[in-house]
């Protein structure tokens, strides 16, 4: 019983990240008839993996935050924030490579998913650094 506790406990506290995860699949994934009636223009994948995996990295870092986490350093705050996204990018090119056709694996979609995270980060992590500095002024004002 324990055990499913804490599966449920994940899941509350990373429904968030879970979300746009399982949105990044099903897009991923799906066929491109699905998406044949969307207005786009050149190179809009490119810029939806880079969209869908600087979302993903930020509400994942976001969900952290919230979690509580104690990471025991900073390599492995990088590792589950950086690494899993990018692993995850090239899982999906290789799975839409080899699983899912017509879909095709591309080193610009993998290139454009890590740009994505890397953006992500920096902008999540400057977001935390802004609010953290708003917290400490609105302490010493209150």
């Amino acid at each position: 019983m324990q055990h499913f506790q804490k599966k449920k406990i994940f899941f509350v506290k990373y429904w968030k990240s879970l979300l746009v995860l399982f949105v990044i699949l099903y897009l991923s994934f799906a066929s491109p008839s699905t998406f044949k009636d969307i207005p786009t223009f050149q190179h809009a994948d490119k810029v939806a993996h880079f969209l869908m995996f600087a979302l993903f990295t930020g509400v994942l870092i976001n969900d952290f935050r919230h979690d509580k986490i104690v990471f025991t350093s900073k390599t492995e705050f990088l590792i589950l924030s950086l690494a899993f996204p990018l692993f995850t990018g090239a899982i999906i090119e290789y799975l839409q490579g080899s699983v899912f056709q017509p879909r095709s694996a591309e080193w610009l979609d993998f290139f454009s998913d890590t740009m994505g995270v890397v953006i992500g980060f920096l902008l999540m992590s400057a977001l935390i650094h802004f609010l953290k500095k708003i917290k400490k002024i609105i302490r010493k004002d209150g």
